[in-house]
């Protein structure tokens, strides 16, 4: 009699682990598809947002909003997604500014003449250019840091498994420019703010020696018109070749020696 309950208790038990094992295996499945399903999603997302050139911004939008996983994986998703939007508001932050047509009017003749020779409006627009770029290449840094990257999933009551789930996939996302490059095309823009500011600091500082005439850009001796030239060869030295750059203006002298730049 002993025997045979001992037989049944243990053919219970054995009952027992049997259903335990298949939901324990039903959530394992059930786990593994809602990471596959998570890991196609944010690489899909991730890949619409860093490949600017072909930006869909509605899609981007609307792929943002979307959840396609549930419980604590959907919390994962909207961490993830977040951390990734704010990295995509920064770049299209900065191809906003790029976009904004006075920078290329800056040094022109036209401006020359519209804003010269004590240039107020030109030097705000150039600080508040600079202050635009200094907060982008902030924020690009900050985003880079480990504990930013982590604040989007710690806000969230998860376990040590979720939170390293977040970390191992989006550590290749905070590492994306590893190399520097895109901060250093963000230096570059800096550094034609201090550029711009210079050649307008140099005309306010020579007023009365230069004027506008037929869109011509006029000083009146050979040495400003060569110091001139010295700055505006300084700005773009680096982005063309220098047979470009000396066809972008001609410096003619009539018989007093006098250097006409065309802008």
């Amino acid at each position: 009699m002993v025997k045979k309950i001992i037989i049944g208790i243990l053919a219970v038990a054995g009952g027992i682990l049997l259903v335990f094992g298949m939901i324990v295996g039903f959530f394992l499945v059930s786990d593994f598809k809602q990471e596959d399903k998570l890991e196609a999603e944010i690489e899909g997302f991730w890949e619409m947002t860093y490949k600017l050139e072909t930006l869909d911004y509605e899609e981007v939008y609307a792929r943002a909003d979307r959840v396609v996983t549930k419980g604590d994986y959907a919390l994962v998703e909207k961490a993830m997604k977040a951390y990734i939007w704010d990295i995509f508001e920064n770049n299209v932050e900065i191809l906003s500014l790029l976009a904004d047509e006075n920078i290329s009017n800056v040094l022109s003749s036209e401006n020359y003449a519209a804003d010269g020779p004590d240039f107020p409006k030109t030097k705000e627009y150039i600080r508040r250019m600079r202050s635009e770029f200094q907060e982008c290449k902030r924020e690009h840094k900050d985003l880079a840091a480990e504990d930013r990257m982590m604040s989007y999933i710690e806000k969230y009551d998860l376990d040590s498994y979720y939170l390293d789930f977040y970390r191992e996939r989006m550590d290749i996302v905070r590492t994306w420019d590893s190399d520097g490059e895109f901060e250093g095309q963000i230096d570059i823009l800096l550094d034609w703010m201090d550029s711009f500011e210079t050649v307008i600091s140099f005309l306010e500082e020579n007023k009365g020696k230069w004027e506008i005439v037929n869109d011509y850009l006029t000083f009146e001796s050979d040495e400003l018109t060569e110091q001139y030239e010295m700055l505006i060869d300084g700005i773009f030295e680096d982005e063309a070749p220098e047979e470009d750059v000396e066809e972008s203006y001609e410096v003619p002298l009539d018989e007093e020696g006098t250097g006409f730049i065309q802008l």
